[in-house]
């Protein structure tokens, strides 16, 4: 199989695993990966592959000039080979997987549902005020979210609103409601839109950290609360566990109030692991140290950060509403005392990373929930549809709405910008 060079301005015909030998690719022997570039889709048929650059170069080696992709990227700099993309049976597998959870949660709601036909029974009888009550506690819900995120940004001095919020915070969510595991992906995209607005590298992940935290926290203290009200029963059982829950969650959103108390503590604990774990896990310690160490500008006032803990506190507080409206829509009672514990514990369902926001499992693990709270099988399961269609399927669809317009605000400023910059380089013409 032949080799190829690396042509300076394009990308060679790469092959799967087919290392590219340059006098640069004796580097393997001293150099490690430190880099991924992709190969676009539109060079390479299928899909973006990963290309792993080994560096360092072997000094005086030959004279090949470095190569370059599209966007300007160095591609030179030691062995470059395209990374294996995932294997097919790894896909299949997890396709299956979901495709069983799905199938499953169908599955059991349906059994647990009883007679189908008393839930559709239960459709023809709505009670519609209720579902325009529910769809105005989520879009409260999603406001307070906006204004949490605003006024973390507003401590790096970022000028914005919460009106170009909203729209990021709906798209956000719509990224993480689509893929199993998708919060990281939405964490990512938060973190790009931030930077539109005009955030800096670290007032952006400092914000994104922050907001993660005091969610966290806030969700342990609706547990906490809900175990509170429930009966004494319940209460002993999980009153306990719960407490110690939130209490950590407090100490993590603390820290991130704090930025340098988290820094040192990073560092003691990569001091004391430093002997004991692979090199790369330290690497990541000391990079998190350092940034850390970066965010310590970034001090809010206790004020604000229990302001902020209790607009996340009434983000979950205005969904767990969507779930009773959805409950009172279908006619069915409401298990008052049980109903925050039967909302925490669908949360929970929906980080899963199993299916793209917990898609039939919060729907089998809910319904089953509210029949031990002596809701009726029939009742729990129209109203966990409800709830589902309003805080899942209504926020999906108007989130990638959203996604559409930030695509379209952005790509135009872009444009704006680009003409505006090539309006100023262009000589003017002396008037005569």
């Amino acid at each position: 199989m032949p080799h190829q060079k690396l042509v300076s301005g394009e990308y060679p015909d790469l092959i799967p695993g087919l290392p590219v030998p340059t006098h640069r690719a004796r580097a393997r022997a001293v150099g490690r990966a430190t880099q991924a570039k992709h190969v676009p889709a539109w060079y390479w048929p299928g899909a973006s592959v990963p290309v792993l650059v080994l560096s360092p170069p072997v000094e005086g080696g030959g004279s090949d000039p470095p190569a370059k992709g599209p966007a300007g990227q160095d591609l030179a700099g030691g062995q470059v080979r395209a990374a294996p993309r995932k294997s097919r049976r790894v896909k299949i597998a997890r396709f299956l997987i979901e495709a069983a959870v799905l199938a499953g949660g169908g599955l059991f709601v349906a059994r647990r549902a009883g007679d189908t036909a008393n839930v559709a029974a239960t459709f023809d009888r709505l009670h519609w005020h209720w579902l325009f009550v529910s769809v105005a506690a989520e879009a409260g819900s999603i406001a307070a979210l906006s204004w949490l995120q605003q006024k973390l940004l507003r401590v790096g001095d970022l000028p914005v609103g919460v009106r170009e919020l909203v729209p990021v915070t709906m798209a956000s969510n719509a990224v993480a409601q689509s893929l199993p595991g998708g919060t990281l992906f939405a964490e990512g995209y938060s973190f790009r839109q931030y930077q539109r607005l005009g955030a800096s590298r670290m007032l952006g992940i400092w914000a994104e950290l922050s907001a993660g935290a005091l969610a966290s926290a806030a969700l342990a203290a609706v547990a906490v609360l809900g175990a509170i009200v429930v009966g004494p029963g319940l209460r002993l059982k999980l009153l306990p566990g719960l407490a110690v829950v939130l209490a950590g969650a407090l100490v993590a959103a603390a820290l991130f109030r704090r930025a340098p108390l988290l820094s040192d503590l990073i560092s003691r604990v990569s001091r004391r692991l430093e002997r004991h774990v692979p090199a790369g896990l330290i690497a990541h310690l000391r990079s998190a140290q350092d940034s850390t160490t970066q965010m310590a500008k970034f001090r809010p006032s206790k004020r604000l950060w229990l302001l902020c803990l209790g607009a996340a506190m009434i983000n979950w507080g205005l969904d767990a509403v969507v779930l009773t409206m959805g409950l009172l829509t279908v006619g069915g009672p409401v298990p008052w005392r049980g109903l925050l514990l039967c909302y925490a514990a669908a949360q929970l369902l929906v980080e899963l990373p199993l299916t793209p926001g917990g898609l039939g499992l919060v729907e089998g693990g809910l319904v089953e929930v509210l029949i031990r709270f002596h809701v009726p099988a029939s009742r729990a399961t129209a109203g966990t549809l409800m709830y589902r269609a309003v805080s899942y399927w209504l926020l999906l669809v108007v989130g990638w709405i959203a996604v559409g317009y930030l695509t379209y605000r952005n790509r135009r400023t872009d444009r704006l910008a680009a003409a505006a910059a090539a309006a100023a380089e262009r000589p003017s013409t002396p008037v005569a």
